[in-house]
């Protein structure tokens, strides 16, 4: 069986888990701007789907009415 030696445990010092979503900066500005951008690329993203959507919808919606007024 083998042998444990407690000895050769080191404890660790700095019991804080790093979160990889979140970058270190070192002074505030920056991290300003990261989250800012950040939000800027969701809002973007978001005004896309929604604009992408209406599209549809609307090509949809004339498909249909053009498909009930020829009946």
């Amino acid at each position: 069986m083998l042998q444990i030696n407690p000895k050769k445990f080191k404890s660790i010092q700095n019991k804080t888990v790093p979160s990889p979503m979140r970058p270190k900066f070192r002074n505030s500005g920056e991290t300003n701007i990261y989250f800012y951008s950040k939000k800027k690329v969701e809002k973007a993203k978001k005004n896309k789907i929604f604009r992408t959507a209406k599209i549809w919808v609307s090509i949809l919606a004339l498909v249909l009415g053009g498909y009930l007024l020829s009946n």
